[in-house]
């Protein structure tokens, strides 16, 4: 009887991120910026669109985080506690209904918590 042919390192990544929580996902991305310097300007992205414009989303973010958003029936103060921030924080609501600022420190959450929620090519 043949032995079973052994994953490579690259395949159980991809299995336990299709298994990971959405949670689970956004601290994975958190801790690999931070490892690998990604935040750094002189690393790569990890190859997600820019979602803002300094402190102003994009317009295909918004379209974005507004699919998400309904398709998880949340709201923004939903999203604001998954990204770590207070519920009754209101500054993603305004910036989803009338092109306000966010803090640095939103924008790059949200960058990650996009990017955990991207659609999958998986069955």
């Amino acid at each position: 009887m043949p032995s079973k042919q052994k994953r490579t390192r690259l395949e159980k990544l991809q299995n336990s991120w299709t298994k990971a929580t959405a949670e689970e996902r956004v601290g994975f991305l958190a801790w690999l910026r931070q490892a690998n310097g990604l935040g750094d300007p002189q690393y790569p992205s990890l190859g997600t669109p820019p979602i803002a414009s300094g402190r102003y989303l994009l317009p295909s973010a918004i379209a974005r985080i507004r699919a998400i958003m309904a398709k998880r029936s949340l709201s923004p103060a939903d999203v604001m506690v998954e990204i770590g921030f207070e519920a009754d924080d209101p500054s993603l609501a305004r910036a989803l209904a009338g092109n306000a600022s966010l803090r640095l420190s939103v924008v790059a959450a949200l960058e990650i918590w996009l990017v955990a929620h991207a659609p999958t090519d998986a069955p």
